[in-house]
């Protein structure tokens, strides 16, 4: 297993039950590295049509001078799902949990580990 490969075992575990889907996403919408609780989860859809929201969301933002996107909630009635973006914005780390977790811990979570899974993202 390699760093980041641990990495997001560590944010699984941490969430335990409430953890549905996290992944490492590159701006073409192509996952690195990631891993679901649900063997059915398309985590390749996902990670396509999450790229389309981060550049939007970072359009957006800049053209109503609102300042650079730090975290996107998007929620359903059975999940969050929390994207942000890493290092130099040329990935983003998408994580979706159950509408039991606690949400302040997953953002919170995100905040801990982003720099570690930006430094382990081989470049």
């Amino acid at each position: 297993m390699n760093t980041l490969e641990t990495l997001i075992q560590e944010v699984r575990n941490e969430l335990g039950a409430d953890f549905i889907s996290t992944d490492i996403v590159g701006m073409d919408g192509l996952s690195i590295a990631g891993g679901s609780a649900d063997p059915n989860f398309n985590a390749a859809k996902a990670s396509a049509r999450f790229a389309m929201v981060m550049n939007l969301a970072a359009k957006s933002s800049d053209k109503m001078n609102m300042g650079a996107v730090d975290h996107n909630l998007v929620t359903t009635d059975q999940a969050y799902v929390i994207t942000r973006f890493l290092g130099d914005n040329s990935y983003y780390w998408g994580l979706a949990i159950t509408r039991n977790a606690v949400l302040g811990l997953a953002y919170i979570l995100m905040d801990d580990y982003a720099e570690r899974i930006w430094e382990a993202i081989p470049r």
